[in-house]
């Protein structure tokens, strides 16, 4: 989609001066090694929003023309999932009255979810341009950029949050799946520790600081500390398909493969089409003496990959 910018474009020319450099297109790279943290989107905007998509549009019919109005109702839609709609109320909006730096993220978090990541580097690029010290777009801009693999530029914006508010955990989390990704495994190992310690101390009931650090353990083979952490993650969130699917690899690793095809088993069920579990449990299977079911779990994570790659 790009009616938005097409829409926006005289009105933010203002903008995009201020933007300077950053309003060059990101750079692609190559796909990311995906993080599963890529961590839940929070915005002080979405919790002050009190009226509903029908009193809002009750007001609309009265003032058609008010900005305020259509700028909630946009955010309500993106709120709900309706993102094509809230790019369409953004769009009029802003021809109504010039758009702020939240407003902005909140377009560019309407085409992240549409899978647009060009369009929502370049608002958000635009919005720092307003406000170059607002860590929400500074934390979103960080989190699209790392999706896209621009791991230089990720960190850059993730430790400049971490600059301007020294105990955000999400910008520390995602830090150190940066470091992970570049190679860095100590540096990462130390953000993700200090996230999943911070997350201890405000009892956050949020299970991906644990993931994140049990997952980088596991892959270093170091079992025994993965373990605890992610039996934590699966006690704040039982229904976490990947929390399931590590404590599994974790206990398989540990000589437990009774145990890990129980959590295998769940996570399977809890996310079934998506083909890593699947395999992860025929592994489990076969460790456990049992070899059809193993077989069967290698055909359907077969399957499932020769269609993910199909997509």
């Amino acid at each position: 989609m790009k009616c938005l910018r097409v829409g926006m474009a005289g009105l933010l020319s203002c903008c995009a001066v201020a933007a300077g450099a950053q309003e060059q297109g990101a750079d692609k790279g190559v796909a990311a090694k995906q993080s599963q943290a890529y961590a839940t989107e929070s915005s002080p905007i979405a919790a002050s929003v009190a009226a509903s998509e029908t009193e809002l549009r009750k007001r609309l019919e009265q003032e058609p023309n008010s900005a305020e109005i259509l700028y909630q109702l946009a955010l309500v839609l993106r709120l709900e999932h309706k993102y094509k709609e809230s790019l369409d109320l953004y769009t009029r909006a802003a021809g109504l009255q010039k758009p702020d730096a939240m407003e902005l993220r909140s377009v560019a978090m309407d085409y992240v979810q549409l899978n647009d990541y060009d369009d929502a580097i370049h608002w958000l690029r635009v919005a720092l341009g307003l406000e170059p010290t607002n860590v929400d777009v500074l934390y979103s801009l960080g989190r699209c950029l790392y999706t896209q693999s621009d791991l230089l530029k990720a960190e850059a914006a993730f430790t400049r949050v971490l600059q301007l508010q020294p105990d955000h955990l999400k910008a520390e989390e995602n830090l150190g799946l940066t470091y992970n990704n570049e190679n860095k495994p100590e540096l990462a190992e130390k953000a993700l520790r200090t996230a999943a310690n911070w997350a201890d101390q405000r009892r956050l009931q949020d299970e991906w600081p644990y993931i994140d650090l049990g997952s980088l353990l596991l892959d270093q083979k170091r079992t025994a500390e993965a373990l605890p952490l992610l039996q934590k993650a699966i006690a704040i969130n039982g229904a976490s398909a990947i929390a399931h699917e590590k404590l599994g690899r974790a206990l398989l690793g540990s000589g437990k493969p009774a145990d890990a095809v129980r959590e295998l088993e769940k996570a399977v069920e809890l996310d079934p089409k998506n083909a890593r579990p699947h395999f992860e449990l025929g592994r489990a299977y076969r460790e456990a003496g049992q070899a059809d079911k193993a077989r069967a779990e290698f055909e359907i994570s077969k399957t499932l990959y020769g269609t993910h790659n199909q997509d």
